[in-house]
């Protein structure tokens, strides 16, 4: 489905709701999710992150993986989600961080909507604006999560074009067998070579540490673990 995507505004939006729920039904079904450095370390414990390669970015980006086919994702049921730890920006629903020019044209960032996603209701969700235009509760906890995925952004980049410099993604396949004992093989995924980081000096290391990228670093390699996990899930 095309996005449908405008600024947000209590004219036009005034009477739109939210469901703040999760499941199939609601659009939830992802099998991968671009995740930020900065939450990496309460993902790392439920999810496998892997780096994907994106249509808007150079190098491969930070993905939590939630399945194994397209359309699937098994952290979630008619139940809703089933960890307590959720990527930002599944949490963030139908709203992200646009830009556009003022009239002295300079860019600045104002918060838009997706005006296509399923989420949207015209009732039994949550009230995006107050009866007199006032942001609701609910926008500003969204606004915390576009901020929180904004102020990551570039460093996450960051952390992908240091990585990929330095030679430490590879691309890996991962081998899935169906329900029928079937294998098939998931391409154009990329992990960390631990040989290769067991292989940089002592100033590369410096300089990652400096930077920021050693504890996501670290933690991507720590959420290899979740991959049997995610098996498990898939055959249960």
């Amino acid at each position: 489905m095309a996005l449908a995507i405008s600024k947000l505004n209590n004219v036009d939006h005034a009477t739109l709701q939210v469901v703040t729920e999760y499941g199939p039904e609601w659009g939830d079904t992802h099998m991968t999710c671009l995740v930020h450095t900065s939450e990496m370390r309460s993902l790392q414990g439920s999810y496998p992150l892997l780096f994907q390669q994106t249509p808007e970015s150079k190098n491969p980006l930070p993905v939590a993986l939630m399945g194994f086919e397209q359309g699937e994702n098994l952290f979630v049921s008619e139940e809703g989600w089933s960890t307590r730890t959720i990527p930002l920006m599944m949490q963030k629903g139908p709203f992200l961080i646009a830009s556009e020019r003022d009239k002295a044209a300079r860019e600045q960032s104002v918060i838009a909507i997706d005006e296509s996603h399923p989420k949207l209701v015209e009732e039994g969700g949550e009230a995006i604006f107050l009866e007199h235009g006032g942001y609701s509760p609910y926008l500003e906890k969204v606004i915390n999560i576009l901020e929180r995925i904004e102020a990551s952004h570039s460093h996450t980049l960051a952390f992908a074009h240091a990585l990929n410099e330095k030679s430490i993604v590879t691309g890996i396949d991962l081998k899935v067998n169906d329900m029928t004992g079937k294998p098939h093989v998931l391409s154009g995924f990329f992990g960390i070579d631990e040989d290769r980081v067991a292989a940089l000096g002592g100033d590369e290391l410096g300089t990652l540490h400096a930077q920021g990228h050693l504890v996501p670093l670290f933690m991507m390699l720590a959420s290899q673990a979740q991959l049997t996990r995610l098996l498990t899930m898939k055959h249960a």
